[in-house]
């Protein structure tokens, strides 16, 4: 883990690593990625995930050749803190939308007055969730375009169903201003969804206020620099053994050349599904997946080398 100073690295060249940055609202994924490498000066940057434009939170922004990496994310579980407006709804399930229904102060404290409980139960029920349709709303791509562009166009949409799984679930402040929860969630769950199928169920309206990613798999909120921190080019590049979580296999000095030109080396063990070769100084070589009904040492194949700079 080095820190990067942009006042002593003025033109860094060819980095590798992971930057963890707390993205801040009303900036989109891409907008950060474009922020980073030009801020830090890098060549390359990428993203392991879309973060909606009005939340804010954790993003993992892999550099150089830990690009390759960038699909491993994807699929991890994460964490949100989620806070929900009562009385208003739009067509994103956000503030970001286009407002559907507004009502008043005294309207919204008199329905929930009223039908609390209902509402309370509707989202002590969401840890039983299942699956969940995607937001017409989202990134999510139909034959290469967008959903969410699709939608503005007036095209007709066929739902979306996906498998969803919820970890941990933990409901909080309720009341007419604001409802608050925390959740641990599979992957490719949407919490603003979440916000808008309860607003449909309790026949309310309904939409997320805020919304806070604190972790991606092992990785916490906590670990990342801040948005002013990169700003200022004053930010951590995380070494890939300690952002990814794939077993490693120490090779000969003396096969590192092979490798590193495609040819695979015989291994006395192979330790898992998918494994990283390093040089006996820890360098990171390639990315490797064994065969499914693999017998002997070259069992394997390479998902990517990683030549040396």
């Amino acid at each position: 883990m080095n820190r990067f100073d942009l006042q002593e690295n003025p033109h860094p060249r060819n980095e590798s690593g992971f930057l963890l940055i707390h993205k801040p609202e009303g900036m989109t994924s891409s907008d950060l990625v474009v922020k980073a490498r030009k801020k830090l000066g890098l060549k390359k940057v990428g993203h392991t995930g879309t973060l909606d434009r009005a939340a804010s939170g954790l993003m993992i922004l892999p550099i150089g050749s830990c690009t390759s990496f960038s699909s491993v994310f994807l699929e991890k579980e994460k964490s949100y803190e989620a806070w929900i407006k009562p009385g208003e709804s739009t067509d994103s399930g956000d503030k970001e939308g286009e407002i559907l229904e507004s009502l008043s102060q005294e309207e919204t404290i008199r329905w929930f007055e009223e039908n609390r409980e209902q509402l309370r139960e509707l989202f002590l029920e969401v840890p039983t969730w299942e699956t969940q349709e995607a937001p017409e709303i989202s990134a999510l791509k139909v034959n290469g375009k967008r959903r969410s562009d699709l939608f503005r166009e007036g095209v007709a949409l066929v739902p979306a169903v996906r498998k969803i799984k919820i970890y941990q679930y933990e409901l909080g402040a309720f009341t007419p201003q604001s409802i608050f929860f925390k959740i641990r969630v599979s992957a490719g769950t949407y919490i603003r969804k979440i916000a808008t199928d309860i607003s449909e169920r309790a026949g309310f309206p309904m939409r997320l206020e805020r919304l806070v990613r604190t972790s991606i798999g092992r990785l916490n909120l906590s670990q990342a620099d801040s948005y002013e921190n990169l700003l200022e080019g004053k930010v951590t590049i995380h070494s890939p053994e300690s952002i990814l979580e794939f077993p490693t296999v120490e090779i000969p000095g003396t096969e590192v050349r092979n490798v590193l030109n495609g040819r695979k080396t015989k291994l006395e063990w192979i330790p898992g599904t998918e494994f990283l070769l390093v040089s006996p100084e820890g360098e990171i070589l390639a990315w490797c997946k064994k065969d499914d009904h693999a017998i002997h040492e070259l069992d394997y194949k390479y998902l990517r080398v990683f030549p040396k700079n």
